[in-house]
């Protein structure tokens, strides 16, 4: 399993691509859960919570779950280790881990590079270009000038692809 960066600003359509990623997933049998500081109730998860102590601790004693973390430039940041280590080691419980932020800048570098898919929806051009950089796809740039529920996608060796959420 590989980890899913899905960035772009307020209201650009993330969460709601998150929780239909998360409703496919719960579809295939993959136990599902999110860290989300709001707290919404919304998502389709078997464990949700708020807190990311109790979150780790869910995290690691559980294999092969679709991990949300909504909200990872304040959750996972750039310095935090503990939450660096789901992208470094989560890989080998059998995690899949999507790290949902309105700025991919503001997580760590290291856990942008574990990442094998990225969602970019509409962000800044200067946030652009280190994507573009980041993931050597120049096209990421256009993702400056995407519509609300527009995005671009791309793995870290397939094509970019443009989709649209709503």
């Amino acid at each position: 399993m590989a980890h899913v960066l899905i960035m772009g600003q307020t209201e650009s359509g993330k969460t709601t691509l998150a929780k239909k990623l998360a409703h496919h997933y719960k579809q295939q049998g993959i136990a599902v859960i999110v860290l989300d500081p709001i707290a919404d109730p919304e998502w389709p998860a078997d464990f949700r919570t708020s807190d990311p102590d109790e979150f780790l601790d869910f995290y690691w004693q559980a294999r092969g779950c679709a991990a949300f973390i909504d909200e990872a430039g304040e959750t996972v940041g750039r310095f935090d280790t503990a939450m660096q280590k789901t992208a470094t080691r989560g890989r080998h419980w059998g995690h899949r881990n999507h790290y949902i932020s309105q700025r991919g800048t503001m997580i760590n570098r290291t856990v942008r590079d574990q990442c094998s898919t990225v969602f970019l929806f509409s962000t800044a051009l200067e946030d652009c270009k280190i994507h573009a950089r980041d993931w050597n796809k120049p096209g990421l740039i256009e993702a400056a000038k995407l519509a609300q529920g527009e995005y671009l996608t791309c793995g870290r060796f397939t094509d970019l692809k443009r989709g649209r959420i709503f």
